[in-house]
């Protein structure tokens, strides 16, 4: 069964999302956070909450930002903005789950996890994650008269950042480095061979047990290919089983 479930922030603004139930009794909770310009209707968020609803888990997927009324908008949104919502919505289940929480991200929301409140969450599933936003650079146009910048992802459509978040993607990634380090529950880091895995195996040498590292063969940033988006949640379900 799915349902809207949009949960005011402290900030005033609505965070807009989605809850999946499956149809017996739950094994737990996964909340998909999406990667930078997506939303929770991209192939990887609905088909990730109908795979692992049909496993019989709860799936929570959610915007960062949105056309919707009060939902943040990308052109406002920074780092610390998606890190206070991911905590806003963990502390939302975690005042009504007893059962275990998985926080999956993708690409920039998987680097927002690092900076999340992980208090009570059972495990973290990175899907190749950034690196700290560099990657992007190459994407991104700056407009001295606006002061702001765009983004083309080459999908037909330009998205337009303020200085905030192109400050993000400056940060030095030791500093996500030293993140990973201190994370002591369980991490799982799933790399697409044509992207980012190469950079990602240090930051894997360096978090702690237990851990686990896949590389799905030929599969692009996002998973568009249907074969690798499948071995994507077999290679989560594997983990996430163990702990519910």
């Amino acid at each position: 069964m799915q349902k809207a479930l949009n949960i005011p922030t402290t900030d005033k603004k609505i965070i807009y999302g989605k809850l999946e139930i499956p149809k017996a009794k739950s094994k737990g909770l996964i909340i998909f956070i999406h990667g930078l310009t997506w939303d929770f209707d991209h192939h990887m968020y609905a088909n990730g909450a109908k795979y692992f609803t049909g496993k019989w888990f709860t799936t929570y997927r959610f915007n960062l930002y949105g056309d919707q009324k009060q939902a943040r908008k990308l052109k406002q949104a920074s780092l610390k903005n998606h890190i206070q919502d991911v905590n806003t919505v963990s502390k939302y289940f975690q005042k009504k789950w007893i059962q275990n929480i998985f926080l999956i991200g993708h690409s920039f929301g998987g680097l927002t996890i690092l900076y999340a409140k992980l208090k009570n969450i059972t495990w973290i599933i990175l899907r190749d994650p950034s690196i700290g936003g560099k990657e992007l650079l190459d994407d991104i146009t700056y407009h001295k008269q606006t002061n702001k910048y765009s983004i083309d992802r080459w999908d037909g459509v330009i998205y337009h950042i303020w200085s905030n978040m192109y400050k993000d993607f400056l940060i030095d990634s030791n500093e996500h480095l030293e993140k990973i380090k201190k994370i002591t529950l369980p991490i799982q880091i799933i790399c697409a061979e044509k992207w980012l895995q190469k950079a990602w195996k240090k930051y894997y040498k360096a978090a702690k047990l237990p851990k686990d590292f896949t590389i799905i063969p030929w599969a692009t940033h996002c998973f568009d290919e249907k074969w690798t988006e499948k071995q994507l949640f077999t290679e989560t379900y594997k983990r996430v089983k163990k702990y519910s």
